[in-house]
């Protein structure tokens, strides 16, 4: 199998991108698929005596079984919770798009699939010069790699989802497809047919939908992957997709 990478964002903060990006890594690795998820630039982290902790790397270690040190998984660990580029500034540090690029292409380099999360949305600075804003687009760009919009059934999902694509094509962002995440176990009849606009909408094909997960959520998403009856399906539905675009150039 040739290596992979795609890009998980999301239509705004707090879709459930990390949820997504942790269960797609487990539900591969149980496919027999070498996945691993990585987090280049992780602001709101946690203190722990000395020690920041990506609460995200951590949720991907926990629920896919992850082998790895945070720093494999993760590049710039900020503390504020803040944009990326707020957060670098007042740590004291700057975003290098290279070293994450290195990064990236180390993770690459052994693994069949690396699963890529941004932080917040596609319209999100991550480095601030007097002349130059750094955006995500931009770092999208320097990877070469298609997206996965991770969306919800809810209210409102319509209009961020048709506005986040269309920015994405506007700055030639490939879209691989969408994530519908939270969907409820009896979901009401306009969370169904919103499932069915945005695709039809946007033209970009829904690769998966998740469930409503329980607290806590560790738990509920490893038993998800483990008790899926086909557990094949979705990701090899994905890597067809990724293998159909190919990457961006």
């Amino acid at each position: 199998m040739e290596h992979l990478g795609v890009f998980i964002t999301g239509t705004g903060t707090g879709v459930g991108k990390t949820l997504v990006t942790a269960y797609l890594a487990a539900l591969f690795r149980r496919a027999g698929i070498d996945a691993v998820p990585y987090k280049p630039i992780q602001s709101g982290s946690i203190r722990r005596g000395e020690e920041l902790v990506a609460e995200d790397v951590a949720f991907y270690r926990d629920v896919a079984r992850l082998p790895y040190d945070q720093g494999d998984l993760c590049t710039y660990c900020l503390e504020a919770a803040v944009s990326p580029h707020l957060a670098a500034q007042q740590a004291g540090q700057t975003i290098e798009p290279q070293r994450i690029a290195e990064q990236y292409r180390r993770l690459k380099a052994k693994h069949q699939l690396v699963l890529v999360e941004g932080a917040g949305g596609l319209a999100v600075p991550l480095a601030a010069k007097p002349s130059f804003v750094y955006m995500t687009m931009h770092l999208i760009h320097l990877l070469q790699v298609p997206i996965i919009l991770v969306t919800q059934p809810g209210l409102g999902t319509i209009n961020h989802t048709l506005l986040t694509v269309s920015y994405a094509r506007t700055h030639h962002i490939p879209v691989a497809g969408l994530i519908v995440n939270g969907m409820p176990a009896k979901p009401t009849c306009m969370e169904t047919d919103n499932v069915k606009m945005i695709e039809k909408l946007t033209q970009v094909p829904v690769l998966g939908i998740l469930p409503k997960f329980e607290q806590p959520l560790i738990p509920s998403v490893k038993q998800a992957v483990l008790h899926a009856a086909e557990p094949r399906t979705d990701a090899e539905k994905i890597l067809r997709r990724l293998k159909e675009m190919g990457e961006q150039s």
